[in-house]
């Protein structure tokens, strides 16, 4: 099972990734996103967006400096101001 990342800037809107896992950069440490996982909203701060496979993995991941992500129905929305792929 796979959940899906959009990301939203003011000057991109990035195409949906799909991901085993997605771990966001929250202030109480990082937070896993996996199918299934409740609806919530989080605040995001300065670090690393980061897409796992089964064996977690990094597939791809991007450095933020803080933004908002909504999780609802296996799919994480973030938006940030900047956004940096590593």
């Amino acid at each position: 099972m796979t959940v899906t990342l959009e990301i939203y800037t003011p000057q991109k809107v990035f195409e949906p990734m799909k991901a085993d896992k997605i771990v966001l950069p929250v202030k109480e440490g990082n937070l896993t996103i996996i199918n299934g996982r409740a609806p919530r909203s989080q605040v995001l701060i300065k670090g690393d967006i980061v897409l796992l496979d089964p064996q977690n993995q990094a597939l791809q991941s991007f450095e933020i400096n803080g933004g908002l992500a909504e999780i609802a129905l296996d799919v994480c929305k973030v938006a940030t101001e900047e956004i940096k792929t590593k």
